[in-house]
């Protein structure tokens, strides 16, 4: 995935996932442990690179920092099924 990290994200707005790991997803499964997808809403993009957790039919990943993914934590995307795929949100917790 290329550097797309740079516009700001819409809260509260579920984003389409497009792609996990270099590929179309599959499976929440694909979210858990350290992951990266890429996301759309309308013409903005975004990619994510952190670690998740995968629970009660969701994905909670924490959105790390840094060029590899390896800083802070940035934000929380809670990651669902949908039909045609799926969806991810910023959330807080």
């Amino acid at each position: 995935m290329s550097q797309l990290r740079s516009e700001p994200v819409v809260s509260g707005k579920p984003y389409a996932v497009v792609e996990v790991r270099g590929g179309p997803p599959a499976g929440l499964d694909e979210f858990g442990g350290e992951t990266s997808f890429l996301l759309t809403l309308g013409s903005h993009h975004h990619e994510v690179v952190g670690v998740g957790t995968v629970v009660d039919g969701m994905a909670l990943v924490h959105e790390k920092g840094g060029e590899d993914g390896g800083g802070k934590d940035v934000r929380v995307w809670q990651v669902t099924n949908a039909p045609g795929g799926f969806v991810a949100e910023h959330v807080t917790l």
